[in-house]
């Protein structure tokens, strides 16, 4: 008999399919499993220098979370979401959690684009469609330069970080 954590990889690895890069990164921490997934698009484009341009390629660490509150909050990461039997790829920052109530009847994650123009609206993702989930560790750019991803608290006013 298969164990659940085994066939868990299997699963993964089928979703994500054969890996095309094979890049070292310092800091891993043994043990966990990390992927590296191309950025594509600029909606992680804010102009700073936390930004994510397209081009873009980052590490993503597993996170396995069973739990929307156990979901860190103001960081970039990857969701593999699955609805009407598609899956999505996207790179977002995590902003607000909404668990279920009377009204909507499902715990709910607003992932939030970095880039302020028009069109990158948060987007609501019952939780129940999200798939995996990967903490970014490390991006690097397309010009080669790497860095490492600090959280980004929203602003105080409310307005658009």
């Amino acid at each position: 008999m298969e164990n659940s954590n085994n066939k868990g990889l299997q699963e993964l690895e089928a979703t994500l399919g054969k890996p095309k890069y094979y890049i070292d990164a310092p800091d891993k921490i043994p043990g966990e499993q990390y992927y590296w997934f191309p950025n594509q698009g600029d909606s992680m484009n804010d102009n700073t220098p936390g930004a994510i341009p397209g081009g873009s390629l980052t590490l993503g660490r597993l996170l396995t979370v069973n739990d929307i509150a156990k979901i860190p909050l103001h960081r970039p990461m990857v969701f593999i979401i699955e609805y009407n039997g598609e899956r999505f790829c996207l790179l977002k920052s995590p902003s607000q959690i909404k668990t279920a109530d009377e009204n909507t009847g499902v715990d709910q994650l607003c992932l939030h684009s970095y880039n302020p123009a028009a069109g990158y609206d948060d987007l609501w993702v019952p939780f129940k469609h999200i798939k995996y989930i990967f903490v970014i560790e490390r991006v690097r750019r397309p010009n080669g330069t790497e860095f490492v991803p600090e959280i980004r608290t929203p602003p105080k006013n409310g307005g658009v970080q």
